[in-house]
């Protein structure tokens, strides 16, 4: 066999090799692309949220499966402002049926920023939409008047009854002294609680008593009480009216608190989520929540989109 024919021999081995490569390359299973890129791509892989908020503290929560996306000193004790007004209704309506009424007095007229008139007939319902919607002081203090002459008691038992409530909800950070939030002197606010407390305070309306928070979800509402004019309530909260899926929503601010919000609102169709900023300014509490808001959407959606149900 000369040297042409040798090459001509090792041609027609290295093509049947070839071939025979393919083959088995085509036949032999390949992974598809499947979820397994997705998943340890660094889009899946981060879990991380991050949000530059200005507020001091913040905490996100998916209400479905319990996990936390966004914390922030999250256990952080500072002042919660008008937040507390979310316990006072809460307990005041613990004994007060939706339609008994409420006589507004002249103690009832004695915190700041008064919102009623004195002498006016409210259905405890109505008021404690008004109250919770624009975070009105003296219809909170009316509440636990009403509370107190229904059911008995003094003043110091309400607020120890709103503290039980905290226990008895795991808010570990969380005590109030006053039925509004306002600041006790120039140093000292009246109620403090951390970001993670208040989501599960949200949390626990949410679930065990959402009619409390459904006024809360509009920008504005007229209320008319059984005697006297007609009130015009507007949400504290400007975010509220342009942001979609909202379930709640409840402000604070005082000089002392600076700015507070906490918001439940859908993410996700049918993924509820609680969010809450502590210690931002009036202005900052809902820039920083529409940044935690539109964060917490992407995060969820890339949670879908890299979710492995294999």
């Amino acid at each position: 066999m000369n040297i042409d024919d040798i090459a001509r021999l090792n041609l027609i081995l290295a093509g049947v090799v070839f071939i025979f490569a393919n083959i088995v390359f085509v036949a032999w299973p390949q992974p598809t692309t499947s979820a397994y890129s997705a998943l340890a791509s660094p889009y899946c892989l981060d879990r991380s949220l991050s949000v530059d908020m200005q507020a001091n503290a913040g905490y996100a929560k998916d209400l479905t499966t319990g996990e936390v996306i966004y914390q922030k000193n999250a256990t952080a004790q500072l002042p919660l402002a008008s937040l507390t007004k979310l316990m006072t209704v809460y307990t005041a309506l613990q004994t007060l049926g939706l339609e008994d009424e409420v006589k507004i007095s002249a103690d009832a007229m004695r915190p700041e920023g008064n919102g009623l008139a004195q002498g006016e007939v409210w259905t405890a319902g109505e008021l404690a939409d008004y109250t919770l919607l624009s975070s009105v002081n003296d219809g909170a203090r009316a509440l636990l008047l009403a509370s107190i002459e229904k059911n008995g008691g003094t003043y110091e038992t309400f607020i120890d009854a709103m503290n039980t409530n905290a226990r008895s909800m795991g808010l570990a950070q969380t005590y109030f002294a006053n039925e509004t939030g306002l600041d006790i002197s120039e140093t000292v606010g009246a109620s403090y609680g951390s970001a993670e407390d208040i989501t599960l305070l949200f949390e626990y309306l949410y679930r065990n008593n959402p009619r409390l928070l459904e006024a809360t979800t509009k920008s504005e509402k007229t209320f008319d009480p059984l005697s006297g004019t007609a009130h015009l309530g507007k949400n504290t909260s400007s975010l509220i009216a342009t942001l979609p899926g909202a379930l709640g929503s409840k402000t604070g601010f005082t000089d002392i608190a600076g700015g507070n919000l906490g918001i439940v609102f859908e993410a996700l169709p049918g993924r509820p989520v609680v969010a809450v900023v502590l210690g931002s300014t009036r202005e900052g509490r809902d820039e920083d929540m529409k940044m935690l808001a539109e964060g917490v959407k992407k995060w969820m959606t890339r949670m879908l989109v890299c979710q492995d149900d294999s």
